[in-house]
């Protein structure tokens, strides 16, 4: 079982804590932690083998946190460890251009992918 509280790491530092429920088929988690808000940082979290984006964190509460919710069958068992990376580090992912005028060969992994721009091509990430 994943419920309690968690330190939220950003690098090798704790940066705050992640309260883990479970409601119904869903982990709820609520995050809140002391950042500088020079960089965009998203929380994600790791267990048995899987890694799930958790989303960004926004100031809230005098730092920074992120409320979401995510069917528990997306993650793994076991002790989940959080962290925070910058927005643009999140590493292990292949980018692929969005052309309008062209059809989209991905579309199938648009779930598991997100929105990014390279100089200024938009395209998605698409995790390894």
């Amino acid at each position: 079982m994943m419920e309690g509280t968690y330190v939220v790491n950003f690098g090798t530092q704790p940066a705050g804590k992640v309260q883990v429920r479970r409601e119904g088929l869903y982990y709820h988690f609520t995050c809140r932690c002391q950042l500088s808000g020079e960089v965009v940082c998203r929380l994600s979290v790791q267990c048995g083998g899987k890694r799930e984006n958790l989303g960004v964190v926004v100031p809230m509460d005098g730092g920074f946190g992120l409320d979401t919710k995510v069917p528990v069958k997306r993650l793994g068992t076991g002790t989940p460890e959080f962290a925070l990376m910058p927005k643009h580090e999140l590493g292990g992912g292949t980018f692929v251009p969005i052309y309008p005028e062209e059809p989209f060969a991905y579309i199938a992994r648009l779930k598991e992918s997100f929105l990014a721009r390279q100089g200024e091509q938009m395209g998605l990430v698409l995790p390894e």
